[in-house]
């Protein structure tokens, strides 16, 4: 079982931001060692799902996961799996609304760490590969006292 870091959120979101900029790019055995980035995207993946806001525990189980991607993407006995998406959006060009397909490619690296399943997400945009997500099952814990959040009453009028 994989526990969370004993901190606030926001000194676990600078250690997460810390440790995911020390990790910068590696080489991936399952790429014939090509580079794989971990740029800003990735980083925001773990705070934000699209547009919207992560839990504030969801972003603290990804970060605390942060410390285990290296090793797995070097994993040569990791489980990958593999898919395509084709997606189509809308975009304003020129006072014209022209639909623009991309496709985007997704490896899923999959390994046991204390009990607890974690995939890796790498995506891949035109050329670069580059880390997408990070994500446990349920055996990332965090402690009763970290979900507790003191809520402030407002004085009744």
């Amino acid at each position: 079982m994989i526990h969370a870091w004993n901190l606030g959120y926001e000194k676990s979101k600078n250690k997460a931001k810390e440790l995911y900029l020390k990790i910068g790019r590696i080489q991936s055995p399952a790429f014939d060692n090509e580079y794989i980035s971990f740029n800003n995207k990735g980083f925001n993946h773990l705070i934000r799902k699209g547009r919207l806001l992560r839990t504030r525990n969801e972003q603290k189980r990804r970060f605390v996961l942060l410390q285990y991607v290296e090793d797995i993407i070097k994993n040569p006995k990791a489980r990958i799996e593999y898919r395509e998406i084709e997606a189509k959006h809308k975009e304003n060009r020129y006072g014209e609304k022209v639909i623009i397909t991309s496709m985007a490619r997704f490896w899923t690296f999959s390994a046991t760490i204390d009990f607890c399943r974690i995939k890796v997400v790498i995506r891949q945009t035109k050329k670069s590969k580059y880390f997408f997500s990070v994500m446990g099952d349920d055996n990332v814990k965090i402690s009763k006292k970290e979900k507790k959040r003191k809520i402030k009453k407002l004085p009744k009028k």
